[in-house]
């Protein structure tokens, strides 16, 4: 899964991801430490801990959102809104 197919994926969900899907965005966040200061440290991929996932989701949606150097996706928009622990929220096109 490219990182395209991993945001759009994520974006509109209604709750934390699980399966592949939670593999795909450990795996993105955990290659991220030290690239950007919104992911600055590894996660353990097998957790079952939902605050942990959340937490990576979170990681991973800053980065898109705040991060100067992150790619714009043409499938998702950000909905205006920030969630639970000021995750920015996206949705799909």
């Amino acid at each position: 899964m490219n990182t395209e197919e991993l945001f759009y994926e994520l974006a509109g969900r209604g709750r934390v991801p699980s399966g592949e899907l939670r593999e795909a965005m450990f795996e993105f966040h955990n290659s991220m430490v030290g690239k950007s200061k919104y992911i600055k440290r590894t996660e353990n991929p097998k957790t079952r801990c939902g605050s942990c996932i959340q937490r990576v989701m979170r990681n991973v949606f800053n980065w898109y959102h705040f991060d100067e150097g992150a790619p714009t996706y043409e499938g998702i928009y950000f909905s205006g809104k920030f969630g639970i622990g000021n995750i920015p929220l996206y949705k799909r096109k």
